[in-house]
C-alpha cells in the first residue's frame, strides 16, 4: 500500500466518491486523518458511504459550473480550505457513431467526463491558490492513450489526458500540480456487467485500492501534466509521451489564452508573459 501519510489533516474533495473507486479512497483518507469531502449526484451512495467514512457527503451534479463552485465554498467552509482535489466522476455509456447514434447520450457523456474537469478545476482554483498550492488528480482512462470499440469514452479520456499536460505548466506558476490516472480494467459497479467477459478473456482486473495508490503516487511524486497507467498486472507507471517538438515553437507565449511571438531579444526560455488562469 502506498504511504498516504502526508495527507493527515488535509483536506481531500472527492467528486464521483460514491462510486467504487471513490469509495475506497474515502475510506483510506478518511483512516489516515484527512478531512474528506465526497461529491456525487447519486445521494443515497454518497450518503452511504460518508455514513459508513465519517467523510462530509455533498449533492453535486459536476457538470454545471455553480454547483462546483457550491462544492468547493461547502469544503472551504466547513474545513477552512482545500488541498487535494481528485476530479473522478465520469460516465462510461456514450452510444456509438451510425444507426445507433444518440446525440443525448453523447452529449451527456461529454458533460460529465470533460466539463467536469474543466468546471472542476476552475472552481477549486480560488481555494488552492487560498492554500498557496496544491494538487489536483484527474482520473482518465488507458483509453485516453489507445483507441477504443467505446469510441466518445475513449474520445473523452483522449480530451482529458491533453488538458492535464496543457494544464500542467500554468497551474505550476500557482504551486499546484495536476496529474491525470489512465487506469486499465478495475472491478467497478460501472463495469460489472463486462467483468465476467474480461475475466473469461484473460484481462487481469485491478482492485479499486490499486487507484487510490496510483492517486497518491501522482500527488507524492511532486511532478505536474503527468499520466500514471494503472493495471493490475504492471501496477503503477508513468506513462511517456513521445517529444514532438514543432519548427519555432520555442519563439511563442501565451498571455491571457492568446498565442504570440516573443519579442526579438527575450530569453526564449522566459515566457512572453504570465499564463496565470484568472478567476
Amino acid at each position: 500500500m502506498t504511504d498516504t501519510a502526508t495527507f493527515a489533516d488535509k483536506v481531500v474533495l472527492i467528486t464521483g466518491g460514491g462510486g467504487g473507486i471513490g469509495s475506497a479512497a474515502a475510506r483510506r483518507f478518511t483512516g489516515q486523518g484527512s478531512h474528506v469531502v465526497l461529491a456525487d449526484i447519486d445521494r443515497a451512495r454518497g450518503e452511504a458511504v460518508a455514513k459508513e467514512t465519517g467523510a462530509l457527503f455533498v449533492p453535486v451534479d459536476v457538470s454545471d459550473l455553480a454547483d462546483n463552485q457550491r462544492l468547493v465554498r461547502t469544503a472551504a467552509d466547513r474545513f477552512g480550505g482545500v488541498d487535494v482535489v481528485w476530479l473522478h466522476a465520469g460516465v462510461l455509456e456514450g452510444g456509438a457513431i451510425g444507426d445507433t447514434f444518440d446525440p443525448d447520450a453523447y452529449r451527456r457523456l461529454l458533460a460529465i467526463n470533460i466539463d467536469s474537469v474543466v468546471y472542476g478545476v476552475q472552481a477549486a482554483l480560488p481555494a488552492l491558490r487560498a492554500r498557496g498550492g496544491g494538487s489536483i488528480v484527474v482520473t482518465a482512462s488507458v483509453t485516453g492513450l489507445r483507441p477504443s470499440p467505446d469510441m466518445f469514452y475513449a474520445a473523452s479520456k483522449h480530451a482529458l489526458v491533453g488538458l492535464v499536460r496543457s494544464l500542467g505548466p500554468v497551474l505550476a506558476e500557482d504551486g499546484i500540480t495536476i496529474n491525470v490516472l489512465c487506469p486499465a480494467a478495475v472491478e467497478t459497479p460501472i463495469v460489472a456487467e463486462r467483468l465476467s467477459a474480461w475475466r473469461a478473456a484473460g484481462v487481469a482486473v485491478a482492485s479499486p485500492e490499486l487507484v487510490v495508490d496510483a492517486m497518491v503516487t501522482a500527488v507524492h511524486d511532486g511532478g505536474t501534466g503527468q499520466a500514471w497507467v494503472v493495471a493490475a498486472d504492471t501496477g503503477i507507471t508513468r506513462f511517456e509521451f513521445a517529444d514532438l517538438p514543432v519548427g519555432g515553437e520555442t519563439r511563442l507565449g501565451t498571455a491571457d489564452g492568446r498565442t504570440g511571438a516573443v519579442p526579438p531579444g527575450v530569453d526564449q526560455a522566459a515566457p512572453v508573459a504570465s499564463n496565470r488562469l484568472g478567476v
